[in-house]
């Protein structure tokens, strides 16, 4: 008996010393990508905030040429997602050679990706006077697209290297090169958009030649960084050209492509609340746009970690070793739980001020901070779901959380948020109180889900109750 105990206590004792090994090494991958998701964010807050000095319509034209953007941009990246876990698990079975055969395939995808977004903003940029906007900024619109969609393929093709560095676990790369994209950034915004520095004042134009140009910048730099020391075992560009594999192609669309679906189904649930609080009036409106503004801040802390996660599980797969997967599974989870709380307590300590950062409306800052209230209530829910997906992307299961996560958004979020926002009179808060139905629906059920995934690929052992040697089975 003294034994078994002196067993187990051991056992648990090399567990816990795991799972604190295995936290450090998630960390130091995962904040980087923390970092660069947040200066992604403050390049778009430079751009609205420089567009913001030239007038009240230059502002709204440049946020809806963003939106557009936005839109066409967020669709090539969830196409190219599926990069990162199959590269991460041919990483863990050893095939170091083959992320350079999917890296130079991820660069063929997001070339073609880039022009079809080229030519698609193209001919929305010609369609803009038919979307109904105020007549006064469909040319500011026209004359931000015609030079922000230059960007589209230098920012899919970056999103190839990056994901050699998710997959390597070589994270600091991106945050750097986003660090330094966001000083041009700033640096040019100033200068093209304000005149600035000697540059020429091209106003409206001038933002948006910046945002194509820093993304080049970057694009060429990163390409540059992945052939440097830490990746040369990857032989990333030997041979340098090659023709496109249909195979890999369809291998990788076929992962890729639920990805991007998901990503859709979460922007679009968005845009459509955004839509409904218009329908609510210009104080929820307002109120709303704070108080998305801030949870989409938090939200990159665990969007970040999602990103590692699927590389940690990535590589474990590849190794076949069920005990890293689960260890890494309970280590990630642990890590967005205690992630979310710590969002949830600031945003409840703070909601008052944080609105005061924006607007001087009393009202309208009343009504943020009681959104702000809704917001703490779903950073558990909203980082369990996202950290969920990224360990689902590990395991190479993506079409079963596209379904869940459609159905958590749509059908309960959206529903049940329009139907208290309208059908009982809660407003803006009832449409807040969805989202929190949605998120939370969608966490409970790629819980299920995840737990249902890890018992086949990694099947606990009978006898000991310790995970064996993982089962790797494709996506049923």
């Amino acid at each position: 008996m003294r034994r078994a105990l002196q067993t187990q206590l051991a056992r648990f004792r090399a567990h816990r010393t795991s799972l604190a090994a295995e936290r450090r090494r998630t960390l130091r991958m995962a904040l980087p990508l923390i970092g660069a998701q947040l200066l992604a964010v403050a390049n778009g807050l430079v751009d609205t905030l420089v567009a913001g000095q030239l007038g009240a319509v230059e502002i709204a034209a440049c946020g809806l040429g963003a939106s557009l953007l936005f839109i066409v941009l967020i669709g090539g990246t969830g196409l190219i997602a599926g990069l990162s876990p199959i590269m991460a698990r041919h990483i863990g079975r050893g095939q170091i050679l083959e992320v350079g055969h999917w890296f130079r395939q991820g660069l063929w995808l997001a070339l073609v990706l880039g022009v079809f977004g080229f030519l698609l903003i193209s001919g929305i940029r010609n369609q803009v006077d038919h979307f109904g906007f105020e007549a006064n900024l469909v040319p500011l619109v026209r004359v931000y697209l015609d030079a922000a969609r230059w960007c589209l393929v230098p920012a899919l093709l970056l999103l190839v290297p990056r994901n050699v560095c998710e997959a390597s676990g070589r994270t600091r790369p991106v945050l750097l090169i986003t660090s330094i994209g966001l000083a041009l950034n700033i640096i040019s915004d100033l200068g093209l958009g304000l005149g600035w520095f000697g540059l020429p004042k091209l106003g409206l134009a001038g933002i948006a030649w910046s945002t194509s140009v820093v993304n080049i910048g970057m694009c060429l730099v990163l390409l540059w960084r992945v052939n440097g020391k830490g990746f040369r075992r990857f032989a990333l560009y030997q041979p340098l050209f090659v023709r496109p594999d249909r195979a890999r192609l369809a291998r990788l669309l076929k992962l890729s492509l639920p990805i991007c679906i998901t990503i859709l189904f979460e922007t679009g649930l968005f845009v459509a609340i955004s839509m409904q609080m218009g329908m609510l009036g210009t104080l929820a409106a307002s109120a709303h746009s704070i108080a998305i503004t801030v949870a989409s801040l938090f939200f990159m802390l665990p969007l970040g970690l999602s990103f590692a996660l699927t590389a940690r599980i990535g590589v474990a797969l590849g190794r076949e070793s069920g005990s890293s997967i689960r260890l890494r599974t309970a280590n990630g989870l642990m890590i967005a739980f205690v992630m979310s709380l710590c969002s949830a307590l600031v945003l409840l300590l703070f909601r008052h001020r944080i609105p005061m950062l924006f607007t001087d409306d009393a009202e309208v800052r009343a009504l943020a901070a009681t959104l702000l209230l809704f917001a703490a209530v779903f950073q558990v829910s909203d980082a369990m779901q996202i950290a969920q997906i990224g360990l689902l992307r590990g395991l190479h299961d993506t079409r079963v959380p596209m379904l869940i996560n459609g159905a958590s958004y749509w059908l309960v979020g959206f529903c049940a948020g329009a139907f208290a926002a309208h059908g009982l009179d809660f407003g803006a808060a009832g449409l807040w109180a969805g989202l929190i139905a949605g998120l939370s629906t969608a966490a409970v059920l790629l819980a299920w889900r995840l737990r249902y995934r890890l018992d086949i690929v990694a099947p606990p052992d009978r006898r000991d109750g310790e995970p064996g040697r993982a089962r790797i089975r494709d996506d049923p």
